[in-house]
């Protein structure tokens, strides 16, 4: 068996880690924004965002792609959500009844709706087999090795199944779902609900470093109850908010993750333009849960059209899309939303 992944940003390059683990061929192809990076692990350099080289992995660059594809059993697509349409229009063609592994959790417009990346991907290719990854996972942990457990889900749960047996090592462990729609939507709104809980730990710094951890209860707990909501509501099980592609992502997210980087500094005072800029010279990359948070209200509204939910009943959501997108602050939100 033979795995192509398409895009050299840290969580695809640390999945390199445990499919080489397990003796798997790994290709790594990256799209034209990747090419720095490429040319240092082609050197045997460390990737510069999980600080280590990657052993036993084939290098290809943009220009391969098609061919690669071709010739790979299986693909990860392991590009930034807003990064999937454009790459997948290019390889759909060639992917009936191949195996895409998918690790970008996000919302997708396309031609005025919001979806899920397995649902664009469906529409564009109905015969491609897909399974997404979802659950608590930094990269640099996984590429260091460090305990992990994840969730594999299809909508077939022997696709799931099949796809865990080329990554499960005794370090990541994966639990297999056929729920991907309520995987993927939980996925999805737990970066945006990252960046929320996340201000708690920046508005402390601002207020002179008193602890509030009462606020954090109250936010996650807010952040559960709207994503099982949504979730319901796209036909996904509510349990699997509860799980490993809910409330532990959640936790890892906003704990440690780029979401939660940038709801603490939109927590210290700083404006979202300001952050951004901030973020950038740091060095971090995509910051998914930002795009994503307007389409989630997008998708509220739409439910609610459908009689399914009413957006009013979502404050967390609403505050957070107030702050990103309409210039309010972090303390005026809070006291308006607990």
């Amino acid at each position: 068996m033979n795995v192509l992944i398409v895009g050299a940003g840290a969580m695809g390059a640390a999945l390199s880690v445990p499919l080489t683990d397990n003796g798997v061929e790994v290709t790594i192809c990256g799209t034209e924004f990747d090419v720095g990076i490429l040319k240092l692990l082609e050197r045997g350099e460390k990737h510069p965002r999980i600080g280590r080289e990657l052993e036993k992995v084939r290098i290809a660059y943009p220009d391969e792609l098609l061919k690669e594809v071709d010739k790979h059993d299986v693909i990860l697509l392991a590009v930034s959500t807003d990064g999937v349409t454009g790459i997948f229009d290019r390889i759909s063609d060639l992917l009936d009844h191949k195996n895409v592994i998918t690790i970008s959790k996000g919302l997708l417009e396309i031609g005025g709706r919001i979806l899920t990346v397995p649902e664009f991907m469906w529409d564009k290719n109905p015969y491609v087999k897909v399974v997404a990854i979802t659950g608590p996972s930094i990269a640099r942990e996984v590429a260091a090795r460090n305990p992990t457990r994840v969730v594999f889900s299809s909508d077939k749960i022997e696709l799931a199944e099949k796809a865990a047996k080329l990554f499960e090592t005794d370090y990541y462990r994966i639990n297999p779902s056929e729920d991907i729609i309520g995987a993927e939507i939980t996925s999805a709104l737990k970066n945006v609900y990252s960046i929320g809980i996340a201000w708690v730990r920046g508005y402390e710094v601002r207020m002179g470093g008193i602890e509030m951890s009462n606020l954090k209860g109250v936010l996650v707990t807010m952040a559960i109850d709207e994503t099982a909501r949504v979730v319901v509501a796209a036909g996904g099980k509510k349990e699997t908010v509860y799980s490993l592609s809910g409330f532990g992502d959640l936790i890892a997210t906003f704990r440690g993750g780029r979401n939660g980087m940038l709801g603490e500094l939109l927590g210290k005072g700083m404006g979202i333009e300001q952050a951004l800029t901030e973020l950038r010279k740091r060095g971090v990359g995509v910051v998914e849960g930002y795009g994503t948070a307007r389409k989630a209200y997008r998708l509220l509204k739409e439910f609610e059209m459908g009689g399914k939910l009413k957006a009013d009943n979502f404050p967390f959501m609403r505050g957070i899309v107030d702050v990103l997108y309409r210039g309010m602050d972090v303390e005026d939100v809070l006291f308006e939303i607990i």
